[in-house]
């Protein structure tokens, strides 16, 4: 019993947080939603049926999309993602038109699972305003930057999910052996195992017996997805024998903070050597 009564306590904490930062902004520009969140006490499995009045206050006429999202959080941010209760939720309808000062019910249901992550079972409806008025400016004119208003609506089965930043090296293809101006790829798979996207950047620094070299790569990758990092290289005239290199690759949602490191060798043979023991061969080249 006292477990329930946190877990209310600390999803109502939750809720209250988001709407007091979203919608105080929201209903200044014109839209709103209410009520303004639903918890849902239902044992499972079964099905959650709701309806929310979505209001469009302002004056102009507002597209509305709604989206339906799981929410994580850590101590500073908050994320959408499309996995877990967010496909437990039916949104109907989820694309309409307001016109300014009128209102819509929208109904959705939650088909509870009986297998739930109580831990991470925070959902929500994503509500965004897409004011007529500045879309037809955006057609008209090349390039224009859009404001769109949203409101998140969450829907408590259980708390919010942690935000989890985890990226493996599940496979790469280096070069063992390159020749003069052979350009060589640097290929690095990689599979975000996390629950919120992984921006990456990092290099590959090749260090020789007399020259050194960068190639700098980066990329991104959303939860349960691969990505191909790749950095091409080319040895000069005066690049030969044995290098080493060391690649760096770093990631984060927000700060490319967790770093993966991988070494490997490369043998360099020169032209040169070859056209000295061949010198016919220097037409070709």
């Amino acid at each position: 019993m006292i477990l329930k009564n946190l877990k209310k306590i600390g999803t109502i904490s939750i809720i209250s947080s988001i709407l007091l930062l979203i919608i105080s902004f929201s209903s200044a520009v014109g839209i709103l939603a209410s009520p303004g969140g639903f918890q849902v006490n239902m044992g499972a499995p079964q099905i959650y049926y709701g309806v929310v009045d979505v209001e469009n206050i302002g004056d102009d006429t507002v597209n509305f999309v709604i989206e339906n999202k799981k929410l994580l959080t850590d101590n500073i941010h908050l994320e959408f993602s499309d996995n877990g209760i967010a496909q437990w939720i039916s949104v109907h309808p989820n694309n309409f038109t307001l016109t300014p000062h009128s209102k819509k019910q929208v109904s959705f249901t939650v088909n509870i699972p009986s297998n739930v992550n109580y831990s991470d079972a925070l959902g929500a409806l994503v509500i965004n305003g897409y004011p007529v008025k500045n879309q037809q400016n955006i057609i008209n004119n090349s390039f224009q930057v859009q404001q769109v208003p949203q409101i998140i609506v969450p829907i408590a089965v259980g708390f919010a999910g942690p935000i989890v930043e985890s990226l493996s090296l599940i496979e790469k293809k280096i070069p063992s052996f390159l020749v003069t101006f052979m350009p060589g790829k640097f290929i690095y798979h990689a599979q975000n195992n996390g629950t919120v996207y992984a921006n990456m950047t990092g290099n590959i620094k090749l260090n020789g017996w007399f020259n050194t070299d960068k190639i700098n790569i980066s990329g991104g990758v959303y939860p349960d997805d691969k990505y191909y990092l790749i950095g091409i290289w080319t040895p000069g005239l005066l690049d030969f024998g044995l290098y080493h290199t060391e690649t760096t690759i770093n990631y984060g949602r927000y700060n490319q903070s967790q770093t993966i490191i991988s070494q490997d060798n490369i043998f360099v043979f020169p032209i040169w050597l070859i056209i000295l023991y061949y010198p016919g061969l220097l037409f070709i080249f």
